[in-house]
């Protein structure tokens, strides 16, 4: 449960990538809290499974496709529109990941992680933005970006260098979006035990991870962990705060990262090239 009671009906949010893990997390605290909700959805398969698990519900919409394709975008906000109205809250959560060393990296993988991470945030942020002024309502964006916009690590180029671009993009809406009742921050997760982040919650690298985590018991960031905290940034209660970000991690920024090509190649998963 979200812990707002009603506090967001009659409000609409979008949320990408509200599939799974994270974005599951925050539709469901939405839902919880008395809002519409429309997801943006590249996955088919996480769209059936999600929809069963939150319910047949006349308040959540759902539509098929990719943060990347301003068209995709454009008619995930049409379908908000149309079905509840103005959108007063956006969440751009969707993502991806994967392990590539630089001179490894291919165009197209790079594509497909900075696309996803950093010109979908653009792209939905734009299209809120339009809807939302004209409106003259105001609102709220909350983009997930990652413990990775200020702790670089091997093997993690792409993905390091779109989640700092998000941070430096949530700062720039801020300041221009403001003046139109529009408040953007950005939250940083740690390690967040999701089928995404997976990978790196489990083996040594998952206990490298936790060995770096203030807060006892140490343990990994469950997906409602940033869900609370994106609920914060949306209420009323944060009306006084903006172009922030938030690690979401248990302290884990304090210490920093290791690097995660270094622990996952000491357990035969890569190798480095001579």
């Amino acid at each position: 449960m979200s812990g707002y009671d009603d506090a967001f009906a009659g409000r609409t949010a979008l949320v990408t990538g509200g599939g799974s893990g994270i974005g599951k997390a925050i539709t469901a605290s939405l839902l919880d809290a008395g809002a519409n909700v429309v997801v943006l959805e590249k996955s088919g398969d996480n769209i059936e499974t999600a929809a069963a698990e939150l319910g047949n519900s006349d308040r959540l919409a759902w539509h098929e496709g990719s943060v990347a394709s301003k068209a995709d975008v454009r008619a995930a906000f049409a379908l908000a529109h149309n079905t509840f109205g103005t959108v007063h809250h956006l969440v751009n959560n969707a993502g991806t990941a994967s392990l590539s060393l630089i001179r490894d990296c291919s165009e197209e993988e790079w594509d497909l992680i900075v696309d996803t991470l950093l010109k979908g945030t653009f792209l939905c942020t734009q299209a809120f933005a339009d809807q939302a002024i004209t409106a003259g309502e105001g609102g709220s964006i909350v983009n997930i970006s990652s413990l990775n916009a200020i702790a670089a690590t091997d093997g993690l180029g792409h993905y390091c260098a779109a989640k700092a671009g998000v941070l430096q993009f949530t700062k720039v809406s801020a300041g221009e979006l403001g003046r139109h009742g529009i408040r953007v921050n950005s939250i940083g997760p740690g390690t967040v035990d999701t089928p995404l982040g997976a990978g790196f919650t489990v083996g040594q690298i998952g206990q490298e991870f936790l060995d770096r985590t203030l807060i006892s018991p140490p343990r990994h960031q469950h997906a409602s962990d940033i869900a609370d905290i994106a609920m914060f940034l949306m209420s009323a209660q944060a009306a006084r705060v903006t172009g922030h970000f938030i690690p979401v991690d248990g302290g884990q920024h304090v210490r920093g990262l290791h690097s995660y090509w270094d622990v996952a190649e000491a357990q035969g998963l890569v190798s480095r090239p001579a």
